[in-house]
């Protein structure tokens, strides 16, 4: 089926959840002719091996990973997954490996809510328990900065307004690269534009 979609130029987006998984399927890809192309994913990176963080760089794979099941999952991580959780909902090391990541909510398994996403990928802590001693899960695994939370977050990977983009827009309180992981769970909507036409304006 994979080569079926290489073949007519279909991007792909294959489901693995588990490093043994993911490892299968990076190899999958890695085997493919003509390659994936680019922006092709795999869903739910939420386990991956040390040794195949760097593949998903080299494959031009995302990494789509749903940081609120972070905050549902940890207990059962650290229970069956044992010293491996510390490469659980790695973030950092994907980022650090060059991976390209997207953040989702696999809604609506979890609530639809890019704030809490960013929030959770920033902090690896659970709404309330912002700056709580001990309430970060294995916190040398955040993403690097909120430019990056948020540029994962979005359809282009931009974290700016430019030229040729689509005018999808949206008017906020606060500036969310700037803004504490708290402030970004807080966050209100005041205004949203889709493809240049106002959907949603309550200022």
């Amino acid at each position: 089926m994979c080569t079926f979609g290489t073949e007519h130029s279909l991007s792909l987006a294959v489901h693995a959840i588990g490093d043994e998984a993911n490892s299968r399927v990076l190899a999958t890809f890695a085997s493919l002719s003509p390659p994936p192309l680019a922006g092709s994913s795999i869903e739910h990176a939420q386990l991956v091996s040390t040794s195949d963080f760097h593949l998903f760089s080299s494959l031009s794979l995302i990494a789509s990973i749903q940081p609120e099941h972070l905050n549902d999952d940890k207990e059962l991580a650290d229970r069956f997954w044992g010293d491996r959780s510390d490469r659980a909902f790695a973030y950092r090391s994907l980022e650090d490996a060059g991976a390209t990541i997207r953040l989702g909510s696999d809604a609506p398994v979890a609530k639809l809510d890019p704030w809490g996403a960013m929030a959770a990928a920033l902090s690896r802590e659970r709404a309330g328990e912002e700056g709580t001693t001990g309430a970060a899960w294995h916190p040398e695994q955040r993403l690097s900065s909120n430019e990056v939370a948020w540029s994962s977050s979005t359809w282009s990977g931009k974290s700016s307004v430019e030229v040729g983009n689509k005018a999808d827009l949206c008017v906020l309180p606060v500036d969310p690269l700037v803004a504490t992981p708290k402030e970004l769970r807080a966050m209100r909507v005041a205004a949203t534009m889709l493809g240049g036409e106002w959907t949603h304006r309550s200022v």
